[in-house]
C-alpha cells in the first residue's frame, strides 16, 4: 500500500516568498540610505563635490520661452495635484479591495515628502565654498513629489498596467528633475537625494506589506528596465525639442548630455528596482 502524500500547506510558498521580499526590501532600504549619506557627504559637504555638482547644473540651460514652459510643467507638481493623484490611486486600490496597499501608498508619499522637507530645511546645511548659492537645496522637493507618486502608483497598480506606470513614471520623474536643474532650482545631487529618500520609504512600505503577504512576481527586471529607459529617453527627447540646450554650444555638448543621461538612468533604475520589488503584491 502506497504511503499517503503529505500535502504542503498552501501558505508555505507565500511565507517563503514574503521572507525573501522582506529581506530584499531591507537591502534596498539600507542601500538607499547609503546612497543618500554618500550624496550628502561628498556632493554637499566637500568643495570638490560642490564644484562638480554646480558645473553639472550649469551644463544645461534654456532660453526664456523654454524656461517659461518648463516652469509651467513644474507648476503642476503642487500639493493640490498630489492630493488629486493620491485620491485616484487610493480609489483604484479600494475598488480592488487592496486596503493595505492603499494605506502603504499614502504613507509612502507623506513620509517621503515630509522627510525631504525636514532634511532640506532643518537638518542639512550647505557649507559656503564659493560654488553657487550657499542655501541648502538637497533633496529636491519637486522630484520627491513626482517620484513618491510614481512609487505609490506601482504599489497599487495591477499587473497589466505596471509597464505603463514604469514608462510614464520614469518620464515624469525625468521631466520634473531636469526641469528643476535647468531652472537653476536644484543641482543633480538634489535629484539623486530625492530618489534615494523615495526608495528608502518605498522599501519600508514593501517590508511592511511583506510581513502579512507574499507572492510571486511576474515579468522580468530587463523587461521593466526597457520600459523605464524608454520613458526616460522620450522625456529627454521632449526636453531637447522644447529647447533645453548645452551651455556654451557644441563645446558643452558632452557635459550636458551626461547630465541628461545620468538623470534619466538614475530615474529609470530607481523605478525598475521598485517595480520589481513591489511586483509580488500585484494582482
Amino acid at each position: 500500500m502506497a504511503s499517503p502524500t503529505v500535502a504542503r500547506a498552501p501558505s508555505a510558498g507565500h511565507e517563503r516568498s514574503g521572507g525573501r521580499t522582506f529581506a530584499a526590501a531591507l537591502a534596498l532600504l539600507v542601500t538607499s540610505v547609503g546612497i543618500l549619506v554618500a550624496d550628502v557627504v561628498w556632493m554637499l559637504q566637500t568643495p570638490r563635490g560642490q564644484q562638480v555638482d554646480e558645473a553639472a547644473m550649469e551644463a544645461v540651460y534654456a532660453r526664456a520661452e523654454t524656461l517659461e514652459t518648463l516652469l509651467g510643467v513644474l507648476g503642476y507638481v503642487s500639493l493640490a495635484s498630489m492630493v488629486l493623484v493620491m485620491a485616484v490611486l487610493v480609489a483604484m486600490a479600494l475598488l480592488r479591495r487592496r486596503f493595505a496597499a492603499a494605506l502603504a501608498a499614502v504613507g509612502l508619499v507623506v513620509a517621503a515628502n515630509v522627510t525631504t522637507q525636514i532634511l532640506k530645511h532643518a537638518v542639512l546645511d550647505r557649507p559656503d565654498y564659493g560654488y553657487g548659492w550657499y542655501v541648502n537645496s538637497l533633496p529636491s522637493g519637486h522630484t520627491t513629489a513626482a517620484a513618491s507618486m510614481v512609487l505609490a502608483a506601482l504599489l497599487v497598480s495591477p499587473r497589466g498596467l505596471r509597464w505603463m506606470v514604469a514608462a510614464a513614471g520614469s518620464a515624469g520623474i525625468v521631466l520634473t528633475g531636469v526641469s528643476t536643474i535647468v531652472a537653476g532650482w536644484h543641482r543633480p545631487a538634489d535629484v539623486v537625494a530625492a530618489l534615494a529618500v523615495c526608495l528608502a520609504w518605498g522599501a519600508f512600505a514593501v517590508a511592511a506589506l511583506a510581513v502579512r503577504r507574499g507572492g510571486s512576481a511576474g515579468g522580468s527586471f530587463l523587461g521593466t528596465l526597457v520600459w523605464s529607459v524608454t520613458g526616460a529617453a522620450l522625456a529627454g527627447v521632449v526636453l531637447v525639442l522644447v529647447g533645453v540646450r548645452p551651455d556654451g554650444g557644441w563645446s558643452g555638448f558632452a557635459p550636458a548630455a551626461a547630465v541628461l543621461a545620468l538623470t534619466g538612468l538614475a530615474s529609470a533604475v530607481a523605478v525598475t528596482v521598485f517595480e520589481r520589488l513591489s511586483a509580488v503584491f500585484a494582482r
